[in-house]
């Protein structure tokens, strides 16, 4: 019987170590390569960050509609909305913010996220609208639409198969 056996000889700081399911690097390094540049390669500097043109935009920033840059931390919780999975409108943002409701991972408030200037959540369309064209302070009353799921864009959706099996038979007359 011959058995045939071979080495598999790599450099030990190419060897990964797997521990507890984590991958790590055993020493490798980059130390040995040269640079491809013969020179650092120089960066732009960066230039002033230009003011937005809100020229295009109906109404007045900060009068008609919100102007926030990032989602400002408020007392919305996703503790207090009808249904999970669910997409709500922040009344305190002025519903420029919105926050996604679903298992809790992303934390208390969801994940939040925020409508481009000149816009705001629309919780009738769970979508951002044109300001002029959203009653922000109804949006807690339209929340319970995402109790509904055909209107909750976050709720599961049958598969055409299992509509067919949830259909009522058909009584044909000869």
């Amino acid at each position: 019987m011959v058995v045939n056996s071979f080495a598999l000889l790599v450099p030990a700081s190419m060897i990964l170590v797997l521990a507890a399911g984590i991958r790590i690097n055993a020493g490798y390094d980059y130390n040995g390569y040269a640079p491809i540049a013969a020179a650092p390669i120089k960066l732009r500097s960066s230039e002033r960050e230009q003011k937005q043109d809100f020229s295009k935009i109906p109404g007045v920033p900060g009068v008609d509609y919100p102007l926030y840059h990032e989602v400002p931390h408020t007392s919305f919780s996703c503790k207090n909305v009808p249904a999970h999975p669910g997409i709500y409108a922040n009344v305190e943002t002025g519903c420029q913010a919105y926050h996604v409701c679903h298992d809790g991972r992303e934390g208390e408030q969801g994940a939040s996220f925020l409508c481009t200037n000149g816009t705001i959540f629309n919780q009738a369309e769970f979508n951002c609208d044109w300001w002029y064209n959203v009653k922000c302070e109804e949006a807690p009353s339209l929340y319970r639409l995402n109790a509904d799921p055909l209107t909750n864009p976050y709720a599961p959706k049958p598969k055409p198969e299992e509509e067919l099996l949830h259909q009522p038979e058909l009584v044909r007359y000869h």
